[in-house]
């Protein structure tokens, strides 16, 4: 028997077709890659390096933006829940036709109470505190609000001497008493000492105990 003969009676079918009718050794089909090396069948040291240095500064650009958004995410929460505290304690003066007296007193410090009326016992609404580093403060270089009831001071409303503590009254018809007993309008400055985008405010009417929120941008109060 001719050696390609023999050659080709081992072959398996397909092969031996192809190759004993004188088309050689078979070649990868049509669309298959033929890697001559380990490192072409998938990405090598370099690149793979690349990939993992790119998500890096990715990873690292996120986590600044989040820093830099978080104090002020937490600002205008808590100048949302000091609306809530004041819009409280004007709602029970109305629905209860009782007067309540609300104290700005400390850094952070908010206490409400209900007076009582024909030697009845005062009663404590709530005493609340703003969230941790928030506090009372005028932040260096921020305007008054469009409202423009004064920023002098963190909490400007006709307060004693100007410095805390200071109370305010709502009264049964909705309407406000200052810290001095009168009807001037305030403003009440919070945030983050030193972070003026954390710069936050609530302004009251006290006319119609209409409360205001306010958040600045670092350019202009909205």
């Amino acid at each position: 028997m001719h050696p390609q003969s023999v050659g080709c009676a081992l072959r398996p079918a397909r092969s031996q077709h192809a190759a004993c009718r004188g088309g050689g050794p078979l070649t990868p089909a049509a669309g298959m890659r033929k890697f001559d090396s380990p490192s072409e069948a998938g990405f090598n040291i370099i690149e793979l390096a690349f990939a993992i240095t790119i998500i890096c500064i990715i990873l690292v650009t996120v986590f600044e933006a989040y820093a830099n958004a978080y104090p002020a995410f937490r600002a205008t929460s808590s100048m949302q829940l000091l609306q809530a505290q004041l819009r409280q304690a004007r709602e029970v003066s109305i629905d209860r036709r009782r007067s309540v007296t609300v104290t700005f007193q400390g850094t952070s410090e908010l206490v409400a109470v209900v007076q009582g009326i024909n030697g009845a016992a005062n009663t404590q609404l709530y005493d609340y505190f703003l969230p941790e580093r928030l506090s009372y403060v005028l932040q260096s270089g921020v305007p008054d609000t469009p409202d423009g009831f004064g920023n002098s001071y963190a909490v400007n409303y006709n307060c004693p001497s100007n410095t805390l503590p200071c109370t305010i009254t709502f009264q049964s018809d909705g309407s406000v008493l200052d810290g001095g007993n009168g009807s001037s309008n305030g403003s009440i400055f919070i945030g983050i000492s030193g972070q003026i985008q954390t710069a936050r405010a609530v302004t009251i009417l006290s006319a119609t105990g209409k409360i205001h929120g306010w958040s600045y941008n670092g350019t202009a109060w909205h």
